[in-house]
């Protein structure tokens, strides 16, 4: 990208190659990619040599990804049955008829903190019983917390997650032109944590799988004529602490770690939809930085 030389003189005459351009009582701008020779009948009377501008696209905060279902919410829009609260559902009837169910608030607390405990350790038994106590306290909203995230950015699956999610970042830019504003949003897939480790270590049953999730692109800076670009790819990640009829059909007889974990799992349940306990969305947040060459 050249620059522009803007000459003022009564009697100009320039030669460059093979043309020459002449002007007289006026003033000739000419385009120049290194430098400019000219020659005068006159003395120069003004002189500027303007520098070409660079072209550079920044973007402050612009959401880049989101999963297809919201928090709280499932994919037609409706609420999620996991955050429903008091609403003694019929299909979860035959609960009723458990043994569990009679147990009063106290015992139901207490199998809901044996639960979380024996599916958790080190700083990750701390938040598992952070989560069960603002459970049963009622007040839902949403719970975070920043040991919480350390505990995902160092797992495995964040690790390969991002990798992932930063590949299908790279190849929309590129498309873009490098335009974040042009690109279209990116569907997220949803964060797992599955292994055997999650599962005795306290990821497992404080979050398992997300629900839902959020990539915002922050400080993004592309230099055209260095061919360079810059960012910081924000996460928000969205589960909700709260259980569903399909998860006491597929974890109310369960008998590891302890022989009596599937009433714990019933204990979880009978809080929540049949007592004064509340679910809550647990928000995790992540950063990243990313930069790259463009190939355009």
């Amino acid at each position: 990208m050249g620059g522009k030389i803007t000459i003022l003189s009564k009697n100009f005459t320039e030669t460059s190659g093979s043309n020459t351009m002449w002007a007289t009582n006026g003033n000739i701008e000419i385009a120049a990619e290194r430098h400019v020779s000219f020659q005068s009948a006159e003395k120069v009377q003004y002189a500027e040599y303007t520098a070409p501008k660079t072209k550079t696209i920044s973007v402050a905060n612009k959401v880049i990804g989101k999963a297809k279902r919201d928090p709280g919410f499932n994919f037609d829009g409706t609420k999620a049955e996991d955050m429903e609260a008091g609403d003694k559902p019929s299909k979860s009837a035959a609960i009723i008829k458990d043994k569990v169910f009679a147990y009063s608030d106290e015992t139901l607390k207490a199998y809901l903190r044996q639960l979380m405990t024996s599916l958790s350790i080190g700083d990750m038994q701390t938040i598992s019983v952070e989560m069960e106590e603002k459970f049963c306290a009622g007040g839902g909203g949403t719970y975070c917390s920043d040991i919480l995230n350390k505990e995902v950015v160092k797992n495995s699956a964040t690790e390969a997650y991002n990798t992932s999610f930063i590949n299908d970042f790279r190849a929309a830019l590129k498309v873009a032109a490098y335009d974040p504003n042009a690109m279209p949003l990116i569907s997220m897939k949803l964060l797992n944590f599955s292994s055997f480790w999650d599962k005795v270590s306290g990821l497992g049953i404080t979050i398992h799988q997300v629900w839902s999730a959020k990539a915002e692109l922050k400080n993004y800076l592309y230099n055209e004529a260095k061919k360079t670009w810059k960012g910081e790819i924000h996460y928000t990640f969205y589960d909700h602490f709260g259980l569903d009829w399909e998860d006491i059909l597929k974890h109310g007889g369960d008998m590891i770690p302890q022989y009596h974990t599937g009433d714990f799992f019933k204990a979880w349940y009978i809080l929540q939809h049949y007592r004064s306990a509340k679910p809550f969305i647990t928000e995790v947040k992540l950063h990243a930085a990313v930069s790259g060459i463009s190939t355009i």
